[in-house]
């Protein structure tokens, strides 16, 4: 199977997620520049003309990162990274939720209203782009509390959690956000999982 992707925090996460899932994948990567997602076979594998996707042998495509994420668990159980039980369940989507809706929807919200690359596609402004930045350190303060584990956001082992966050944590860096003092508990996890060789294979 191969996925159409371009360096992008959704892209990033699916390929973190299949290296601990030890998943092979052929990465396929998009000139979104030049608008390749718009030529007629893209759309013809993808009408919503966005990244990643997943294609099957069989040619059947998977579109959205979750869904991607869902499917790449059911193929392989091991290691577990969605939880085992009811409860890890919601633990992990709780952190995951956090990650993807309280940090990474609020740093695109900052840059879509500061950088001029954005400035044609719609009315800009500096009070909504403080605004979400604020949002995003209040929450991720809510995520500094909910971190429950050492190695790893929550249990003994690498969730979907993890590599949510550690995309959305790649993207703040790429946009300057980069002030994460009084969060010791969330760099020190930072640190460790940036150390992992699934980071390391993904650069």
């Amino acid at each position: 199977m191969k996925m159409y992707d371009y360096p992008a925090p959704n892209a990033q996460k699916v390929k973190i997620f299949a290296y601990e899932k030890e998943i092979s994948i052929e990465y396929i990567p998009v000139d979104l520049i030049n608008h390749e997602l718009r030529t007629p076979e893209m759309l013809n594998k993808n009408p919503m003309g966005t990244v990643p996707f997943l294609e099957l042998e069989d040619g059947e495509i998977i579109r959205e990162s979750r869904a991607i994420i869902e499917y790449l668990e059911g193929i392989k159980e091991s290691p577990n990274m969605l939880g085992k039980s009811p409860l890890e369940k919601a633990r992990i989507q709780e952190v995951d939720r956090l990650a993807e809706l309280g940090l990474m929807i609020e740093l695109a919200h900052y840059v879509h209203n500061i950088s001029p690359f954005f400035a044609d596609k719609g009315p800009q402004s500096k009070e909504a782009a403080e605004m979400a930045l604020n949002c995003y350190k209040k929450n991720l303060q809510i995520l500094e509390d909910s971190i429950t584990g050492d190695e790893f956001l929550i249990f003994d082992r690498p969730t979907v959690a993890d590599c949510t966050l550690f995309s959305t944590f790649t993207f703040a860096e790429s946009i300057g956000v980069e002030d994460q003092n009084g969060f010791s508990k969330t760099m020190a996890w930072y640190k460790k999982f940036g150390n992992r060789k699934s980071i390391e294979t993904e650069k």
